[in-house]
């Protein structure tokens, strides 16, 4: 049966803290949530296809600012999955590939500059793409 509290234990608790804060985001009802989480999933270009909530620098900058130590948590988790350093991890995403490895680091663990806006950014559409990776995850053990 498809409800957000069991979605959020399929997360497991680092995952599972994003997923109402991304639903919120999105301001959608549970269906609408499960549709974009689908589509954010089959777009070619992932989050940055734009999906609301996570269009505007606005939204998505405050979107990392509320919810910094939850996204950082679940980025630690996924690089420590990969055997790598966040860092490291986090410079390989595509949507940095412009940026020098002092700027995303100075995104990851200093204070808030309007200057790293695209950087917080991509790291906002992280959350989003590993919500939606998970759902559909989710969504085809359960039809499986």
């Amino acid at each position: 049966m498809k409800t957000l509290k069991n979605f959020k234990e399929y997360c497991g608790e680092t995952l599972g803290a994003l997923v109402n804060p991304v639903k919120n985001q999105m301001g959608v009802d549970l269906e609408g949530f499960w549709d974009e989480l689908e589509n954010v999933c089959h777009s070619p270009y992932g989050a940055s296809a734009g999906f609301s909530g996570f269009i505007y620098y606005s939204e998505t900058v405050s979107f990392w600012r509320a919810h910094r130590s939850d996204i950082k948590a679940l980025m630690n988790e996924e690089a420590d999955n990969m055997g790598e350093s966040v860092l490291n991890m986090v410079c390989g995403f595509v949507g940095l590939k412009d940026y020098e490895t002092e700027e995303i680091a100075r995104a990851l663990y200093g204070n808030y500059d309007d200057d790293l806006d695209q950087i917080y950014n991509v790291f906002a559409w992280f959350a989003l793409e590993e919500v939606a990776n998970a759902y559909s995850n989710w969504s085809y053990e359960l039809e499986h």
